[in-house]
């Protein structure tokens, strides 16, 4: 009876249990996900409004007031849920918490919101029920950096994911202040800095979450991409709901000024279902004031890819919806895009959404807009819909300045010397730009951007100049007749939105001289025997020209240099007619000249040219291509759209390349040709499908240039070459790994490591620095290794050596010997070692620099000998009369030597390291105190290090006795 009764109160108080457990869980305000975000209210002030989303599972009970912690200090907010409504099953609902607060002062602040319970059953996280939902958003508050409001999470968590199938969900952060976003994955938490309980990533190891991509392969993967936001999980195995926490970093200048915490649910269904799929165009731009129009077609799958076509299950497909994700809020510009969508296919599971976007100069900035699309299938009622996202860049661009004119100097100036160009252009119509830029080159170009914003370095153009947006004219100082210049400008905006605009239409101006040069022809190119021939025109405006003489000048370097660092090329001046000029015995391999021609009018200097480089070529390899580049500072156009020939034709201008291949060609020939004026002043040689370029050959080039000074007064084309240039092509295959053999030598004799050697003629020999260690080694040649070996890496450890970062770096190189075949055996020692305990390995290193494997490493220990005498006689007669080793010791590093009298008292002590090292005691027999033992019986201990290849076999004690004999010495005593 009493046991029946005992039972009957254990049953009720399990149910009780239970029932308290189903009413605390229903008590609870299950939450899903959540994210925290802040957003300046007050120009003048430091007020906030902190917005907290809730998602919460519809199971719990109702949402009550929430608690939002400011990091300041100040006592925490307890703010009044908002009901915003339900997602679209109706399992989950959305809340919003809402509250200003002004902040004390400038600082970094952790501003977080605390609800007490998680909804039950998270996969990753143990007893999510009892855990609390914690999110914690950084933000700093500096002046100096400007105003700033956190990003906003502009999509919210709702799309579910399949078992199998690729998930991905992305936030669709959207900063108003333009800053830069990254994205990075964090763990869920329960408390500031505190991580709940046991939280496990959906990919962990120690799981089963996760086996397979959905296209059947290994491994899974779960990752957050830093750019663009998606998480991305694919696949999960197991259904079920998991919670994944990331963070949304905000950058400005550089400085990292903001982090918004999303913590959000998965929830993995297992349905009959495949997600729909999107296709948006590739990423674009579009200037403000146009209209970019692009289509974006989605379409719901009919069968998974692992799909048994023999099963018989019915898989859709079904009706989809598509939407731009970000259209739910009233955020600008994303309201201001239309999207009209078109359905079609069976179940209108096809769609074809016409995008139409019309931005403004408000909406001009660095970072692209991630413009976000979403398509969800409609399936029938009581099944699980499932939802795909897919990103698309749009970057919009500040529209050209236009009106753009170059004017030169008038007549007038240019009798005054008064140089300049004066630039003039229409006020520029967007009035949050910040600043115009000025650039400017020599001579014309035909660039037609596409989304390229400013002036890319490859066209040519320089910065000269900036002024505020508000203004239209510029005027530039810096040059130099005879000289065509030709401007562009473009609009730059202030930051943290930043952003430019398309350049504009070029505008050019020339500036008339009395006399150009127009030629810097290398006609030779050598490290002492290079030449140039240098070319220039007669006076122009000048009626008497018998008065005419010149003189001419070459500088160093590119640009125009100081009077005193200009070379007189001429001892007389030059005749008026003689206006060539050949420069020799020139270093143009490694130095860029330059030249300019002075005239001189009644023997007095009155003007001078535009200096005038010779045109370099300049190269770059890969494994597989030549890139060839080339330029200079000249006053005529090396990109002009076109030339007149001497026949009155007018052509486009190409330039030429010439080549030569080292073994197969003797002189260089016409190889390939560039159309400039589109192409610029580079080209790339790939080689051809018949002759393939050749890293074990050299290739040398040279360009023949064709430029205009795009003026009647001028003949034209100007024909100057570059300077040639020989290549070698980036070479990474790496030559075969070497293959090793060992000898170790003892005083130049071949050794056992292992047996002791004799005494050589009754005389020691005992140095510690006696042993050597032989290498030598072949070349593996043939198959598809490198052969052009220039040097050799020696690689040893002491230790054992496994592979190459055992080594660390290597003990010494060594070059190919030049009277050797790469067939033969290499040799090398190395000498004068205490060892010969270690790892040795050789590498190959071609004259790219590509280092082989190892070669077989070969691993050796010593066997270290270390034997005392039984007996010695210090009496002085020659023979025996100090205590030292037998033979000579091999591989012993210190020795610690102790003498013990038959009483058990020590005697004698000796100590290597305090005898610069030597182990071989050389004991006379007396006390440390100089008293000489009696004769007798003696024990002694030696502890000894030697070397070995393991530091555990290193330490040795060996013990023994020994006899001091005291008989006459040879002098009687």
């Amino acid at each position: 009876m009493k046991l029946q009764t005992y039972k009957q109160v254990s049953f009720i108080l399990i149910l009780l249990s239970i029932s308290f457990l189903f009413q605390t869980q229903a008590l609870a305000t299950h939450i899903r996900a959540g994210d925290l975000t802040m957003r300046r209210t007050n120009d003048a002030s430091l007020t906030y409004e902190v917005t907290v989303i809730l998602y919460r599972d519809v199971t719990g009970v109702q949402a009550g007031e929430g608690t939002i912690s400011f990091g300041d200090g100040t006592e925490n907010a307890i703010v009044s849920p908002e009901d915003l409504g339900f997602t679209q099953d109706g399992e989950t609902q959305i809340i919003r918490y809402r509250v200003s607060h002004t902040f004390p002062s400038a600082g970094n602040y952790k501003v977080s919101y605390f609800e007490r319970n998680r909804n039950p059953g998270v996969r990753n996280m143990e007893i999510s029920s009892e855990t609390p939902f914690f999110i914690q958003s950084e933000f700093m508050i500096n002046p100096v950096l400007g105003l700033n409001s956190s990003p906003f999470l502009l999509i919210p968590p709702v799309i579910k994911g399949a078992v199998g199938q690729k998930f991905v969900h992305n936030a669709g952060a959207f900063d108003v202040d333009g800053d830069s976003l990254s994205y990075r994955l964090t763990v869920c938490l329960q408390g500031s800095d505190t991580p709940v309980q046991n939280y496990r990533f959906p990919d962990d190891p120690n799981e089963d979450w996760s086996r397979e991509t959905e296209d059947c392969e290994v491994p899974p993967v779960f990752y957050i991409d830093e750019i663009t936001g998606d998480l991305v999980w694919n696949a999960p195995f197991v259904f079920g709901e998991y919670n994944i926490a990331f963070l949304v970093e905000e950058w400005r200048d550089g400085i990292r000024i903001g982090a918004v915490n999303r913590d959000m649910q998965v929830i993995i269904t297992d349905p009959l279902n495949l997600r729909p799929v999107i296709q948006t165009p590739p990423d674009t731009c579009v200037i403000a004031g146009t209209e970019l129009y692009k289509t974006i077609f989605a379409e719901d799958q009919d069968a998974p890819p692992c799909y048994n076509p023999d099963s018989t299950v019915e898989w859709g497909p079904h009706p989809i919806e598509l939407k731009i994700a970000q259209k739910d809020v009233n955020i600008v510009p994303y309201v201001d895009m239309g999207f009209d969508v078109n359905y079609s296919g069976i179940n209108n599971s096809k769609a074809d959404g016409a995008f139409r976007w019309t931005p403004n100069c408000s909406d001009i900035r660095s970072a692209p807009y991630q413009i976000t699309f979403e398509a969800l299938d409609q399936v029938k009622v009581g099944e699980d819909n499932l939802g795909t996202l897919e990103n698309w860049n749009v970057h919009v661009l500040g529209p050209p300045p236009l009106g753009l004119t170059a004017n030169p100097p008038t007549s007038d100036e240019l009798q005054r010397y008064d140089n300049k160009v004066t630039l003039t252009w229409d006020k520029y119509e967007c009035s949050n730009a910040e600043k115009i830029y000025i650039y400017r080159k020599v001579g014309s170009f035909d660039f037609e951007p596409s989304c390229e914003t400013g002036l890319p370095n490859w066209t040519g153009y320089q910065y000269i100049g900036e002024i505020d947006a508000d203004e239209a004219t510029y005027i530039d100082r810096n040059v130099e007749q005879g000289v065509t210049y030709c401007y562009r400008i473009y609009a730059g905006f202030q930051s943290p939105k930043g952003g430019e605009s398309v350049a504009s239409a070029e505008a050019c101006a020339f500036i008339p001289d009395s006399q150009y040069i127009v030629n810097t022809d290398v006609n030779e190119t050598g490290l002492d025997d290079g030449e140039i021939l240098v070319r220039w025109t007669t006076p122009l405006d000048i009626a008497d020209l018998s008065t005419v003489r010149y003189n001419i000048y070459r500088g160093e370097g590119v640009e125009k240099a100081e009077d005193s660092e200009y070379i007189k090329l001429n001892s007389n001046p030059l005749g008026v007619n003689d206006t060539t000029f050949t420069d020799r015995l020139l270093n143009n391999t490694n130095i860029h000249y330059h030249y300019r021609i002075e005239l001189l009018e009644n023997g007095a200097p009155s003007d001078t040219t535009y200096i005038a480089n010779y045109v370099r070529l300049r190269a770059s390899s890969g494994i597989d291509y030549v890139d060839l580049s080339w330029g200079g500072t000249v006053p005529w156009n090396l990109t002009p759209d076109s030339v007149i020939l001497a026949n009155g034709l007018t052509v486009g201008v190409y330039h030429y390349i010439y080549r030569r291949v080292e073994g197969d060609e003797e002189n260089y020939s016409l190889y390939d040709s560039v159309y400039v004026n589109r192409e610029g002043l580079r080209y790339t040689d790939n080689g051809t499908a018949l002759d393939p370029l050749d890293d074990r050959k050299l290739y040398s080039y040279y360009v023949s240039t064709v430029g205009s000074y795009q003026q009647p007064i001028i003949a034209e084309p100007l024909i100057n070459k570059t300077q040639e240039l020989t290549v070698e092509l980036l070479d990474t295959i790496p030559p075969c790994p070497p293959i090793l053999s060992l000898r170790n030598l003892e005083e130049g004799i071949l050794m056992d490591s292992c047996v002791a050697g004799p005494d050589r003629d009754g005389e020691r020999f005992c140095g510690k620095d006696r042993f050597s260690v032989e290498l030598s080694w072949t070349n593996q040649l043939g198959g598809d290794c490198d052969e052009d070996i220039v040097k050799y890496n020696i690689y040893f450890s002491q230790r054992q050596a496994l592979t190459k970062s055992d080594f660390g770096a290597p003990l010494t190189t060594i070059d190919h010997p030049s009277d050797r075949p790469l067939s033969a055996r290499v040799l090398y020692e190395i000498m004068d070692r205490e060892f010969v305990a270690g790892s040795y390995a050789v590498t190959a290193v071609d004259n790219s620099g590509n280092e082989s494997r190892l070669s077989n490493i070969i691993v050796q220990d010593n066997c270290y000998y270390y034997e005392l005498p039984n007996a010695f006689s210090p009496n002085g007669d020659g023979i025996n009369d100090t205590f030292i080793p037998m033979r000579c010791p091999r591989f012993v590093k210190t020795v610690i030597f102790t003498v013990i009298n038959r009483w058990g008292s020590v005697v004698y002590e000796y100590n290597s390291d305090e005898n610069n090292g030597n182990i071989e005691i050389n004991w006379d027999g007396k006390t440390k105190g100089g008293h000489t033992l009696e004769p007798g019986n003696y024990y002694y201990e030696a502890e000894l290090t030697n070397y070995r290849l393991d530091t555990n076999d290193e330490e040795v004690k060996i013990k023994g006795a020994f006899v001091i004999l005291r008989g006459k010495s040879q002098n009687g005593k």
